[in-house]
């Protein structure tokens, strides 16, 4: 990588670690084309490659902070989604290795949906699975969401450790993705995780 480039790289890196989800937005962009052919190629699925990368992803997000001690950043997001990968390979060596192509078409044709749902009704969804969480889960996800706190300053709100609240954050970003999904709405990352707006 040329020397301006990496110094644009790490510019956009300090505005991460500082919390700016624009800033990670154009991270997560810039290196999704090559990191979902390498998710594809261990998964063979379009769909799990997706699933995959949102989950490195919201990890990387959570543990944004120590990317300021990160030189590669692109090895870096390789190692994250290559942990995934081997997480589900793992699951699937337990499951049926038989593939369900009626599963699959449904799961393909959930792809299509996303472009037509209106956001409100998004929103709706959204308040709905919300709603369904554990207590503490709900209320770390509203000081998140709703009042834009920090991971540290919901640990001290709520005299918890920031590793349960990440964990917390984590548990509830996937249980609303499955209510998502039951909807019909794929929980793809750019569009629904900023929506959200975890942090």
């Amino acid at each position: 990588m040329a020397p301006g480039r990496i110094a644009d790289e790490r510019r956009l890196i300090e505005k991460i670690v500082e919390g700016d989800e624009q800033a990670f937005s154009v991270l997560f962009f810039k290196y999704l084309p090559v990191l979902h052919i390498f998710a594809s190629k261990f998964t063979k699925s379009d769909d799990a490659a997706e699933e995959i990368i949102q989950d490195a992803f919201l990890r990387v997000w959570l543990n944004r902070d120590k990317l300021a001690e990160v030189e590669h950043v692109k090895a870096y997001l390789y190692k994250y989604v290559s942990n995934e990968c081997l997480s589900y390979l793992r699951k699937k060596l337990k499951e049926d290795r038989v593939v369900d192509v009626f599963t699959a078409k449904q799961q393909n044709s959930h792809n299509n949906t996303l472009e037509t749902i209106n956001l409100n009704e998004v929103t709706r969804i959204i308040a709905v699975a919300v709603d369904k969480l554990p207590e503490q889960r709900k209320n770390i996800y509203q000081l998140s969401r709703r009042d834009g706190k920090t991971i540290p300053e919901i640990a001290e709100i709520l005299n918890v450790s920031p590793n349960t609240v990440k964990n917390a954050l984590v548990i509830a970003l996937k249980s609303i993705r499955v209510h998502l999904d039951q909807h019909g709405i794929v929980f793809f990352f750019p569009i629904v995780f900023f929506f959200l707006k975890i942090k």
